[in-house]
């Protein structure tokens, strides 16, 4: 896989070491799911030449997956002890769930989206 210059040390050692090497910073996990996110998105919008070149993509496209169950991984283990980092964990749960076939409105998701709704309401209730 040819790596992506955007992405940092922790992020590249986590291909081979897992979860374990990602920061337990909510706010970068977050950016990594976000940043994963849109080299996903290049990847499915290039066309290839060549079945070769198809099979590279293939590879970058599964390398990236793996990368983001990681950074779930890790966001799963570390404790939130903000409302701003329980809204971080909410931001990555989201990014999951846009590459899901679920429906969005399922009792779950609306549940979950409802959640985040109360957290930015009491934030800024607390910010008065």
């Amino acid at each position: 896989m040819c790596i992506d210059p955007k992405l940092d040390v922790q992020l590249i050692r986590a291909i081979r070491e897992g979860a374990a090497a990602l920061p337990g910073d909510l706010d970068r996990l977050c950016a990594y799911m976000s940043l994963i996110g849109r080299l996903l998105e290049e990847k499915a919008n290039e066309l290839e030449p060549s079945w070769e070149a198809a099979c590279a993509m293939a590879k970058e496209i599964e390398t990236l997956q793996l990368l983001e169950s990681a950074v779930a991984e890790r966001a799963v283990g570390t404790a939130a002890d903000t409302l701003a980092a329980v809204r971080s964990k909410l931001a990555i749960w989201k990014a999951l769930s846009e590459g899901s076939e679920e429906e969005p409105r399922t009792p779950r998701n609306r549940l979950i989206l409802s959640i985040e709704d109360d957290l930015q309401r009491l934030a800024f209730q607390a910010a008065l």
